[in-house]
C-alpha cells in the first residue's frame, strides 16, 4: 500500500516537471560515458587511410580515432578527429558498428570518404605519420575490430 502511494506521488510529480528538469534528473541517476570513434577514411582509389600513432603500444598503426564531444554528433565528430589529426576532410560519414558494454565508454566504428585530393599532414605530436595504404599492403599488428570495418568498408565502396 506504501509502495503504491509513494509511485503515485513520484509519477505525478515527474510529471509536472518539464523537459529540461527531467533530462537532468536522469543524466544525474544514470551513469555517463564517453563515446569514442573509429573509422576508415576512404580515398577515391579506394585507399585506407591509417595513422600511426604515438601514444598506441600494442600496435603502432590503425585508423584515425578519437573522442566525440558534447553536443556532437558521431559523424561530425568523426570528420573533425580527422582534420585535427590529418588536416584531411571528410564527408558522407555512416555508421558501421556500435559496441557497448564498456564500463565508461561506448564505441563507434564508421566509414567515410575522402573531400579532395590532399595530402594528409600530421602535427607529429599524438600522429608521427598518415598513408594511405591499399587494403592488401595493410601493416601487420592492426586490431581485429579495425580489420573488421576496414572488410566492410570494401564491401559497401
Amino acid at each position: 500500500m506504501i509502495k503504491e502511494l509513494v509511485a503515485g506521488v513520484v509519477a505525478t510529480t515527474w510529471k509536472r516537471l518539464h523537459g529540461p528538469a527531467q533530462w537532468r534528473i536522469l543524466w544525474l541517476k544514470h551513469a555517463t560515458f564517453m563515446i569514442g570513434v573509429t573509422g576508415v577514411v576512404l580515398d577515391d582509389h579506394d585507399r585506407v587511410l591509417l595513422l600511426k600513432h604515438r601514444f598506441w603500444k600494442d600496435c603502432p598503426w590503425g585508423t584515425p580515432s578519437g573522442y566525440i564531444e558534447r553536443g556532437e554528433t558521431i559523424e561530425a565528430g568523426f570528420a573533425r578527429e580527422v582534420a585535427e589529426e590529418t588536416g584531411l576532410t571528410v564527408g558522407q560519414v555512416a555508421i558501421h558498428k556500435i559496441n557497448s558494454g564498456f564500463r565508461l565508454r561506448m564505441e563507434v566504428s564508421v566509414i567515410g570518404r575522402l573531400i579532395g585530393a590532399a595530402e594528409p599532414q600530421v602535427d607529429g605530436v599524438e600522429v608521427t605519420e598518415a598513408r594511405f595504404f591499399r587494403r592488401d599492403e595493410l601493416p601487420d599488428g592492426l586490431r581485429a575490430s579495425q580489420r573488421e570495418v576496414i572488410l566492410a568498408a570494401g564491401a559497401t565502396s
